[in-house]
């Protein structure tokens, strides 16, 4: 498939991005950190295009395609007007934000400074505030992720492997590590890496703080999904997000890690496109349970019994 690679800017900062589908209710995806643009399969983006979407992803400052040529610290705020910028150049007046990890995090403060321009907020195996003493990694988890991230790699073959090793370590525990896609998005990502971009911006994040108080104002949309066997940014983390936003919803995936399994693409899609209000009427509500049943696939979103204390850690590190 070729690809159409666009570019907009924020000040001197050059953001790149591409779209999916012709028409349709606008979507933004958010990647995580050390992660490209590439990171989201191609086929969910053309999943959410089948339910309706028009799909945009991007890449964050100074990650992938995107460059910021600047030395200067910035915040989360920065990185909120970099997607504005971006639905700016898009032509879009409001969209829902998907966010997965860090990108999840952008996502919220996006959504705080700029309400009027998301529609809706998707919050994916994300928190709210960086606190790892309470949220994770493991140690365990930590350690091996980061030994493997650390490697020296020379090809876009070895950092397509990395990538793969990083999901058996990080992935779910009941579905299989897609090792076709992270070798391809390996291969597009691996001219692009920046190692100085990502770690700047796993700065400005904590630079950042925590949004658990400011989240309790908005009244955006929100819907936090969460795999139940997250070992990077633990459940309690999406917990934690549900609680701090009112009336947000909270769904979670038995055997999902910290990954995005393409056997739960359809369910997640259509989690999305209910929440966005384009889709099957939300019929949970604020301080009610919702019980998922699909065969197993879904979780209990229990908005009374929402634990205290907790938020997101992110992975650091890169070759």
């Amino acid at each position: 498939m070729q690809r159409m690679v666009k570019t907009t800017t924020n000040g001197d900062v050059t953001l790149a991005y591409e779209t999916f589908g012709a028409e349709g209710r606008p979507i933004l995806l958010l990647g995580g950190a050390a992660g490209q643009m590439v990171m989201w399969p191609a086929d969910f983006c053309t999943a959410l295009v089948h339910k309706g979407f028009r799909v945009a992803r991007m890449d964050n400052r100074g990650t992938g395609r995107s460059t910021d040529p600047s030395r200067h610290d910035f915040t989360g705020d920065d990185v909120a007007d970099d997607i504005v910028a971006v639905l700016d150049d898009l032509g879009w007046s409001a969209a829902t934000l998907l966010g997965w990890s860090e990108g999840g995090f952008w996502a919220k403060v996006a959504a705080l400074r700029h309400p009027d321009r998301v529609h809706c907020l998707v919050s994916l195996n994300s928190g709210p505030v960086v606190r790892p003493w309470i949220t994770g990694p493991g140690l365990t988890t930590a350690w091996r992720v980061f030994r493997v991230m650390r490697r020296r790699l020379t090809t876009a073959e070895e950092y397509g492997q990395m990538w793969v090793d990083v999901w058996r370590i990080a992935g779910s525990t009941v579905y299989p590590v897609d090792e076709d896609h992270w070798r391809d998005a390996a291969r597009l990502a691996f001219p692009y890496v920046n190692p100085d971009g990502d770690k700047r911006l796993a700065k400005a994040l904590l630079r950042t703080g925590d949004l658990r108080k400011r989240l309790g104002k908005l009244t955006v949309p929100t819907l936090v999904l969460h795999g139940e066997e997250d070992s990077v940014v633990r459940p309690r983390a999406g917990r934690e997000t549900a609680k701090a936003v009112p009336g947000a919803r909270l769904v979670t995936f038995p055997g999902m890690g910290h990954d995005l399994p393409r056997e739960l693409w359809p369910r997640i899609v259509d989690e999305i496109s209910r929440t966005s209000g384009w889709g099957t009427a939300v019929e949970a509500e604020q301080g009610q349970h919702d019980v998922v049943d699909d065969g197993g696939d879904g979780g209990v979103v229990d908005h009374d019994a929402v634990e205290q204390g907790f938020a997101a850690q992110e992975v650091e590190g890169h070759p």
